[in-house]
């Protein structure tokens, strides 16, 4: 039986050639992996079987497996032998799992998203995925795949389009403060919750409350002694033991640079928890509900992505105060103990369905113009990784699905960007063990 399966396994392969480029040079490479889809292990459209030459028969293989311990990651055959290193290990770095696995986890707990396209079903069906190389980031990336573009579910997408936020926002504030000699104030804004409070219901009642805020009158004249001319608002949810907590970051841009706004701060507060209670929301503390941070913080924090990141991270970054970002509860829900009561798998979904369509970033009218800020989509930003790459190596299609399968998609391109730089052959070492592994699983289960 086991004879059998491996012969009808190889009948869809055929030995293929594709261009590899080492050091500016490419080069013929032979691989395995057959050029066409392989629908048994999750490829896309029908599987096409193609005549195995005979130069390209195997013996049977043996029963091996991959070994980890926590750092490397080894084959290892029937006699227990190790049969050699072939690449970094999956195990996550001490503070959180690659993106692509969390990737994977969203798409586990979001079947129906296009997360669960992203980055692996092809753009072009007639055409192979590829890994470029950006020669200016140094990093390698898989190409002639769809982005979901989805900046709060996505933690591969979420890097590109929150660093271009941050790009824009480090090179707005520079303008306004060298072009236009003005000042910034960090205006943050958040209430009173609790573990009974659904994320929809806290997001409906800030945005009322942020409403009320800024068309007070007596705010409205605060912000005109302080000469605000324009404002950018961020916004930020964690999670922790009193439920969720959205808040807001609005980055007041001032026309001079201006120390007297602490003496608004006490009336600012107390308008901001009549705003509060009036939108339904429970009622801040004096100390708690609204808090000002003047421009010497701004430029403090733009050089060490604080206050950009502040206004453009946050669901990325990991949580302070015992707090939870999302996608801190996205890797949580892989072991999903409950926290505070509540599954980790739980809480993404509420906080995907409460953020769907609701934007980052949220410049003031006719500012980005005024600073010379291109508009552009959360899928612009996705993209920006093709710019100025170069193509390294096509990918077949039943080599890509064991990448997916086994999930090392993310460690294949570091393979392939090492192979680039030192001349090494260790991404298509890695394609040869997972080929084993896969192998030899299909056996066993028959």
């Amino acid at each position: 039986m086991r004879i059998a399966v491996l012969k009808a396994l190889e009948s869809f392969f055929c030995t293929v050639k594709y261009k590899k480029v080492i050091n500016g040079q490419i080069n013929e490479v032979t691989t395995l992996y057959v050029n066409n889809s392989v629908n048994q292990i999750g490829g896309e459209g029908d599987a096409r079987p193609c005549a195995l030459p005979r130069a390209c028969t195997r013996a049977p293989l043996p029963h091996v497996k991959l070994v980890t311990d926590g750092r490397k990651t080894w084959l290892v055959g029937e006699d227990g032998k190790s049969l050699g290193i072939f690449t970094k290990s999956l195990v996550a770095p001490p503070k959180r799992l690659h993106d692509f696995i969390l990737q994977d986890q969203s798409c586990k707990l979001l079947p129906k998203h296009r997360v669960c396209n992203c980055l692996k079903k092809r753009i072009d069906k007639h055409k192979n995925r590829s890994v470029k190389y950006n020669v200016d980031r140094k990093k390698s990336h898989w190409s002639n795949v769809q982005r979901c573009a989805s900046l709060w579910v996505c933690p591969v997408c979420a890097k590109p389009i929150t660093e271009g936020r941050r790009s824009e926002l480090t090179i707005g504030l520079d303008r306004w403060k060298n072009e236009f000699f003005g000042g910034a104030i960090l205006l943050t804004l958040t209430f009173s919750h609790s573990i009974d409070m659904p994320l929809a219901v806290t997001q409906l009642g800030l945005r009322k409350a942020y409403q009320y805020f800024v068309e007070h009158r007596q705010v409205k004249k605060i912000f005109e002694a302080l000469k605000v001319k324009h404002k950018i608002k961020g916004q930020e949810v964690t999670w922790g033991e009193n439920g969720w907590h959205p808040h807001n970051h609005i980055l007041l841009l001032t026309e001079h640079k201006n120390v007297g706004f602490a003496v608004y701060r006490d009336q600012l507060a107390k308008i901001w928890i009549d705003c509060c209670v009036k939108a339904g929301l429970r009622s801040p503390s004096m100390k708690h509900g609204l808090d000002l941070q003047d421009g010497s913080y701004a430029e403090q924090y733009v050089s060490k992505w604080g206050l950009p990141e502040e206004m453009s991270k946050g669901h990325i970054k990991q949580g302070r105060n015992g707090g939870y970002t999302p996608f801190d509860l996205l890797e949580l829900s892989i072991e999903d103990k409950p926290i505070h009561g509540k599954l980790p798998s739980k809480l993404f979904q509420e906080f995907a369905i409460a953020m769907k369509g609701q934007r980052q970033l949220v410049w003031g009218r006719g500012l980005k113009k005024l600073l010379r800020i291109d508009e552009k989509t959360d899928e612009e930003h996705a993209q920006e990784t093709e710019k100025n790459a170069i193509e390294l190596v096509s990918v077949a299609n039943y080599a890509f699905n064991l990448l997916t399968i086994y999930q090392k998609r993310h460690v294949y391109l570091e393979l392939v960007t090492a192979d680039y730089e030192t001349g090494t052959n260790t991404a298509n070492e890695l394609l040869d063990a997972l080929h084993h592994e896969h192998i030899t699983r299909v056996v066993q289960t028959e």
